[in-house]
């Protein structure tokens, strides 16, 4: 069997359609995780443990049902609560509530190597918990919670697939009807995967750049 990419610009079109509703769904779903994932982190260490164990509790809920999962229970059990979405409004719902946990996960990894006198010295000075935590606290996680967080983030690229059983338009969804009216299933599948790869390494691009940066920080000290 030889391989024939000729038909691919004719389907091409369709790709993009499902390449950018991919880009779409994984935007969306890193801007809300991201600040859900923050709040989960810090108030895994809340002073009152009836929040750390409700937290702990919500966090072995998410990450440990099959995403899937929770992808069918947000498309078909919210409209028994009075909540119908459209098939990408529920996936971003859905993603952005596991993606969390995940993330709070390399948050609490980051905000762990600052040492607490740094709150204090903060406190000290008479800043705001608020101020303290996005211009001392956060800056300093990201060494130790980039690594984690860039993991997660392709985690959710790869993760966007899944938006098909929900009849989401995303690329994978589109290779399949595509594949199907050209009878090339392994040309496409194969395209598909080129571009899910560039993707990937956009969405790794900033930890190199942090990497790098961290890097020539410790070359000048």
């Amino acid at each position: 069997m030889e391989l024939d990419f000729s038909g691919v610009p004719t389907v091409w079109p369709a790709l993009l359609r499902g390449t950018l509703v991919t880009i779409e769904l994984t935007v969306a779903v890193i801007l809300i995780a991201t600040p859900l994932g923050i709040a989960v982190a810090l108030l895994r260490d809340h002073r009152a443990g009836w929040v750390r164990a409700l937290i702990a509790a919500l966090s072995w809920i998410f990450r440990g049902v099959p995403p899937l999962l929770i992808l069918f229970f947000a498309f078909f059990a919210l409209p028994f609560l009075g909540l119908r979405l459209d098939p990408l409004p529920s996936a971003t719902i859905a993603m952005s509530s596991y993606m969390a946990f995940y993330f709070a996960e390399a948050f609490r990894a980051g905000l762990a190597s600052v040492p607490e006198g740094q709150w204090q010295a903060a406190r000290a000075l008479g800043l705001s918990p608020a101020r303290t935590l996005l211009r001392i606290i956060l800056p300093q996680t990201i060494p130790a919670a980039l690594p984690p967080y860039v993991s997660h983030a392709t985690e959710v690229l790869k993760g966007t697939a899944l938006a098909a059983a929900v009849a989401v338009p995303e690329l994978s969804s589109a290779a399949k009807r595509v594949f199907v009216v050209t009878y090339r299933p392994l040309e496409i599948l194969i395209v598909a995967a080129a571009i899910y790869a560039v993707l990937d390494a956009l969405l790794l691009l900033p930890q190199f750049l942090g990497e790098r940066w961290a890097a020539r920080r410790r070359a000048r000290r």
